[in-house]
């Protein structure tokens, strides 16, 4: 996974006076999720370690490679095959990710996909972004619920709005 940077704009907001920092494309954005030559960010927030492995630890049953941040110790995993969507209803998509029959299930609510399409991502990016940024949490099976007031979502958001 790449180093994720973005496209910083200091454009005042009429309405607010509140500042708009970050313009982000999905070719960015799908670098971070295609580039498996680099280590990615830790997801802590806060952290400022990159995730790798010590040695070549994949599991073939689940499709996952177990990744490790050496500053804060936080442990995730990163797929090797990516992530594939199953099925989509709404806002909700279902994820394989290997050979395993777990499955991560995304829930976007219409707030966070409008939110998200200012900066040119779609649902179907956004969910799949997120699916690949569970992973890197460490959640291999939960629900994720991108919800505007939800503390995933706000992490989720800052993880890709750092610098």
């Amino acid at each position: 996974m790449a180093r994720h940077s973005a496209e910083v704009t200091s454009q005042a907001n009429e309405s607010s006076g509140d500042v708009l920092r970050h313009q982000e494309t999905p070719q960015v954005l799908d670098s971070v999720t295609k580039d498996s030559s680099t280590s990615p960010r830790c997801p802590i927030n806060k952290c400022a370690g990159f995730l790798g492995s010590k040695e070549p630890a994949y599991d073939p049953q689940t499709g996952l490679e177990p990744m490790v941040c050496p500053v804060c110790g936080h442990r995730g995993f990163r797929s090797r095959d990516g992530v594939i969507l199953l099925f989509r209803g709404g806002y909700e998509f279902k994820f394989s990710y290997g050979p395993s029959i777990r499955t991560i299930t995304i829930v976007l609510s219409s707030a966070a996909v409008n939110l998200w399409s200012t900066h040119n991502v779609n649902d179907d990016q956004l969910a799949k972004i997120a699916a690949e940024w569970a992973l890197l949490c460490g959640r291999t099976e939960r629900q994720v619920h991108l919800g505007i007031p939800a503390e995933e979502f706000a992490d989720f958001y800052l993880y890709f709005c750092k610098h």
